[in-house]
């Protein structure tokens, strides 16, 4: 219960500060943008976009999200209450995840509607959101503001994005094939295609 009050709470914070708005502005864009986009194209487009946006939204997010809380102070507030430090870190991964999972969505079902399977497209945005968003989480503790986030966050995200969007562009290597954000890609553009199998998706986790 208090799981699920402390994801509550972050949604509504969100939402205070107007992160779904936002993400509703951008959904709206790159729908459109991808709806513009020659057909042969816009799988590829979509699974590009839902890697570098969606999915590691809460990577970026979380960030900010830690610091206005920290000025607030409501940190101090966390430590006087009965929720646990590992509720609150998963409290922050689901909701940012919540958000990924609905952008993700309405990008799929609007700009590419068609074979995709949903259940493996949501639950690889979700996941992949909630592994980043903690992994922001844990980077964000050593900033003191959002520039030292975002001098120690950018080379991190770029290691998770640069490896599949090389492979995309036919560099490939099985190093970059091992790595987080290609299995993440794959995954991603398997589901919109609808063409993985499940040998594929153990194969791909392996």
């Amino acid at each position: 219960m208090r799981l699920f009050m402390a994801t509550v709470h972050d949604i509504r914070y969100q939402a205070k500060y107007g992160f779904y708005f936002l993400y509703a502005f951008i959904t709206v864009l790159y729908c459109a943008i991808l709806y513009f986009l020659p057909d042969q194209h816009k799988a590829i487009g979509a699974s590009l976009i839902l890697l570098t946006d969606p999915a590691t939204l809460g990577f970026f997010f979380v960030g900010g999200i830690w610091l206005l809380e920290k000025d607030e102070g409501i940190h101090r507030f966390y430590g006087i209450s009965p929720l646990k430090p590992i509720e609150y870190i998963l409290a922050k991964g689901l909701s940012l995840a919540m958000i990924s999972t609905l952008s993700a969505f309405f990008i799929v079902r609007f700009s590419h509607p068609g074979s995709a399977d949903y259940p493996l497209l949501l639950s690889s945005i979700f996941v992949g959101s909630c592994i980043f968003t903690l992994l922001g989480l844990a980077m964000a503790t050593y900033a003191s503001s959002v520039n030292s986030y975002m001098v120690r966050g950018v080379p991190v995200g770029m290691i998770l994005i640069l490896p599949p969007l090389l492979v995309t562009f036919q560099i490939s290597h099985p190093v970059l094939e091992i790595m987080p954000g290609t299995i993440l890609w794959r995954l991603i553009d398997g589901s919109i295609k609808g063409q993985l199998e499940p040998g594929s998706i153990v194969f791909l986790l392996d």
